[in-house]
């Protein structure tokens, strides 16, 4: 078949820099209380254009999954 499967959400913390990745998306925010920031990596390896406005509904389900990965 040669299809793999996804990878799982990869989370991390960093001196208060918050960050989930699944798939091709990337949720970040800067500082504990940072804004999330939505990015594409497939289209926007280097994070210039966040699409956290246009896709509101992404943010929400890795925000959460976030959330429930910080407990």
């Amino acid at each position: 078949s040669g299809k793999r499967a996804p990878h799982p959400a990869i989370f991390w913390e960093h001196e208060g820099n918050r960050a989930v990745r699944e798939g091709d998306w990337k949720l970040v925010a800067k500082g504990p209380a940072g804004k999330w920031e939505l990015y594409n990596m497939a289209t926007d390896r280097t994070e210039m254009h966040d699409l956290s406005a246009r896709h509101p509904d992404r943010v929400a389900e890795l925000r959460t999954k976030w959330e429930a990965y910080a407990k």
